[in-house]
């Protein structure tokens, strides 16, 4: 009965790495969702886990936000 939380709390993770990565990368080689097979798949959580593991890459997502809020021109 323990493998429900388990799987639950792995698929949140995987989820949570998966935006992230998808988040990071750039809008102009993101590809659409339906068009997603294995390798950019794990190259997405890749990406993720690599934000999430350094510091570096969660300043670029706040400073991606506020631009984002401003718009392009400031």
């Amino acid at each position: 009965m323990w493998i429900i939380p388990v799987l639950f709390l792995a698929c949140g993770y995987a989820a949570v790495l998966f935006g992230t990565g998808r988040f990071l990368q750039p809008s102009h080689d993101r590809l659409r969702l339906k068009r997603l097979d294995n390798p950019a798949l794990i190259q997405t959580l890749a990406r993720g886990w690599a934000a999430l593991t350094s510091n570096g890459s969660l300043e670029r997502i706040t400073d991606e936000l506020a631009v984002r809020r401003r718009g392009p021109l400031g």
